[in-house]
């Protein structure tokens, strides 16, 4: 039986490590392998874990302790299934359309398929479309296509794309670039570029696509899986030197070759490029990435929240230690593809890329790429013996603190009482007085803009009704002190002379203080670690994007996913008691818990965060247009509402043969109908009568007397372009 030594740094390489050149790295920082028949004590005491395969559930998460590295994120599957990647990166194109124009149009079929369909004529498109299975890899599953009817019956999810019919060419083949990716951390993001990778070719010369050649795969398809089995796919030797003259070659000698052809500058921006297409792809997913890391590690972390005098400075830092190092790392393998204009296009995400070694290109640049990552974790031997004291120690501190207490006569009951003495009284919401309102905005005029106190009362007039509004965007304009509240306000007299923009220069100096104090020591200590990696987040020097950028778009994919969340949620805060009484503990008002509040299908619910009351701004401009046609009969989108218009409008909505659904008369003249009908009937039951009255030698039918009941209705009339008829009695038997 293997048994782990304590002084040792022990690395999982059971049936799940399926690759040498991993084990080697493993070896050559001095670890110690644990095979697969190493006992379960052992292999879950491990404090690498390493995996080669998919896995579908958190279990193999939860076990994770702190002082353990797994080389997977949960939540990462989110970037690397391809209808999940389309999803979030078409969210954020909507906010930043020239950042994220790095993916081509994508179509998820069958919820796209409709939309699809469109792009066709007569069932075929001058365009090349290629679809990908969701889940698929190895170029399993992908096919070209111009016809509609191959896609019209998929048996599973997949991706649609507009084919790159342009590529950049190396030797007349089509080519694209796996680039190697690291994420040490997500909370605060860490993200790591290695400068070198693979360049994979295609073993046929490209030529563009046409109905003969679509089903050629070593033409239009670069996967190596593909590929290698082509007759001339050209490889080296793994003995043998990189050649960079086969199938397979280094980016180190592509940047070299767009070097000498489009020079240097242009090479340089398109390994930036490259870069920012990494970060803003995992961007894009950060909020998923964090908050499923946090669900599945954030209940086993330790209780730092200790008294002042029980604690020491030893623990605290233990503590520390734990909290800032990531139990997760991940190398994701981005494949790239670039165009005749050196633009990179993200065609996918693996999370879990190939490590195989065929050649010796492979086995130099995966060496390295696995050796540093594994270097940068920063796993140390007694980080478990250090848990394990801070544990009980732990321990020992809650123990003491709860003998303490019993020692000094506290009662049980009580113990929460202080808690609830120190509980902040609920606010009490407050009547808005808009002699407030205007105080509040001359004080802030007085002090901040003295000359537009003579605009305040043309201000409180413009804006009745909306005064706390007013002073809002007064108060955020003037006394707001982030850069990133500040917002214009909509009043014309208000916003003269004065932008609510911020200076890109400031933004620029700012950079660096964004990045907190104690996340500075980890990154020196892993770009020092990390030889050939350049840090792309937080970017360590200026590229495309800066980091103020990528800070605006952290905040906008948090917003979209909070508002996903909520949208979930939403049903689960409803109140459904009497608003006059106090709230009970699951937020439901009034002094008794009925079985119904709090409960849904038998869970209690989420109890509720209280928000303050929106303040609603004036309607713009749009909006009032909007209810204009609204009310005129017309749609929201019909821009093309004149006077004549209207009139004709106003017409067809009396006339018989307009749409039932679209008359707002409908009602009216339906029950017109029915007692036209009513009347009819009973006009003819009397006619019967009186026929056998005639033939029962009584008078003339116009000198009978009916005796009907006459029930007088209000005139109804409906006018016609031709006649109008006047209902004014219903007749009834």
């Amino acid at each position: 039986m293997v048994k782990a030594d304590n002084h040792e740094v022990t690395f999982l390489a059971g049936e799940e490590c399926l690759y040498s050149v991993v084990k080697r790295a493993a070896l050559s920082l001095g670890w110690k392998l644990i095979e697969e028949e190493a006992s379960e004590n052992v292999k879950r005491d491990c404090h690498v874990i390493w995996v080669d395969k998919s896995f579908a559930n958190d279990k193999r998460f939860i076990s994770i302790q702190p002082w353990q590295r797994i080389n997977h994120f949960p939540g990462m599957t989110n970037i690397c299934r391809k209808v999940r990647l389309a999803q979030s990166l078409e969210l954020m194109k909507k906010k930043f359309p020239r950042e994220y124009s790095f993916f081509p149009t994508t179509y998820v079929l069958p919820l796209h398929l409709a939309a699809f369909r469109s792009l066709f004529h007569n069932g075929q498109s001058m365009t090349t479309f290629i679809v990908k299975p969701d889940g698929s890899a190895q170029g399993k599953g992908i096919f070209l296509t111009k016809r509609i009817e191959d896609v019209e019956n998929l048996s599973t999810m997949c991706v649609a794309q507009q084919y790159i019919s342009k590529p950049l060419l190396i030797d007349k083949k089509k080519f694209d670039l796996r680039i190697y990716v690291l994420v040490t951390s997500c909370s605060p993001l860490r993200v790591y570029l290695f400068r070198d990778g693979l360049v994979r070719m295609c073993t046929e010369e490209y030529k563009r696509p046409t109905d003969k050649n679509l089903r050629q795969k070593c033409m239009h398809l670069t996967n190596y899986a593909i590929n290698k089995r082509s007759d001339k796919y050209q490889r080296d030797e793994i003995e043998s030197a990189p050649s960079n003259t086969g199938n397979k070659r280094t980016i180190s000698w592509l940047l070299d070759w767009l070097k000498q052809d489009r020079g240097e500058a242009a090479a340089n921006e398109l390994w930036d490029k490259i870069g920012d297409i990494c970060v803003m792809t995992i961007v894009s997913i950060l909020p998923t990435l964090r908050r499923e890391y946090d669900s599945v590690f954030g209940k086993t972390k330790l209780q730092t929240q200790q008294q002042p005098n029980t604690s020491t400075s030893g623990s605290h830092d233990d503590n520390r230690l734990f909290e800032e190092r990531s139990r997760c790392f991940e190398l994701l393998g981005f494949d790239i593809m670039i165009d005749t204009k050196l633009n990179p296009i993200l065609i996918e995400v693996n999370h879990l890329p190939s490590w195989g070694t065929d050649s010796s290109i492979d086995e130099l640049i995966k060496s390295r790429v696995i050796v540093q990552a594994l270097s940068a974790i920063n796993v140390k031997s007694h980080e478990k013996r250090v848990y394990e004291r801070a544990r009980r120690k732990q321990s020992r501190l809650r123990l003491q603190s709860r003998r303490q207490s019993i020692e000094d006569g506290l009662d049980r009951d009580n113990d929460d009482l202080p808690l609830v003495q120190n509980q902040p009284k609920k606010r009490q919401p407050e009547l808005f007085d808009s002699n407030s309102a205007e105080r509040k905005i001359r004080s802030i005029y007085e002090k901040f803009a003295p000359e537009k106190l003579s605009h305040v009362k043309d201000l409180m007039n413009k804006y009745r009704g909306y005064e706390e509004w007013l002073a809002m965007k007064v108060e955020e304009k003037y006394t707001h002190t982030n850069d990133d509240s500040i917002s214009s306000c909509s009043c014309s007299d208000e916003t003269d002379g004065d932008n609510a923009t911020t200076d890109e220069e400031d933004e620029e100096d700012d950079d660096d203080s964004i990045v907190e104090e104690s996340e500075r020591a980890i990154l020196l200590e892993e770009d020092r670690i990390l030889e050939d990696y350049d840090r792309i987040y937080p970017p360590k020097n200026k590229g495309c994007i800066g980091l103020s950028r990528y800070k605006q778009m952290e905040r906008y994919v948090a917003e979209m996913d909070e508002e996903r969340q909520r949208r979930l949620t939403c049903p689960l805060h409803e109140l459904r008691s009497n608003n006059s009484q106090g709230e009970n503990e699951f937020g439901a008002r009034g002094n008794n818990l009925n079985r119904g509040d709090g409960w849904i299908g038998g869970n209690v619910h989420i109890r509720q965060n209280k928000q303050e009351p929106k303040i609603f701004a004036p309607p713009t401009k749009q909006q009032i247009e909007f209810a204009s046609r609204l009310c005129l009969g017309f749609s929201v989108e019909d821009t093309e509402v004149t006077t004549r218009a209207v009139k004709r409008k106003s017409r067809l909505l009396h006339h018989n043969l307009i749409d039932e659904e679209d008359n707002p008369f409908y009602h009216l003249i339906d029950r017109v109908r029915q007692t036209r009908e009513i009347s009819k009937q009973t006009r003819g039951r009397v006619e019967r009568r009186l026929s056998c009255r005639i033939s029962k030698g009584a008078a003339s039918l116009r000198h009978q007397n009916l005796d009907l009941e006459l029930e007088v209705v209000p005139t109804v009339k409906v006018k016609d372009r031709r006649n109008t008829f006047t209902f004014l009695h219903k007749i009834s038997t």
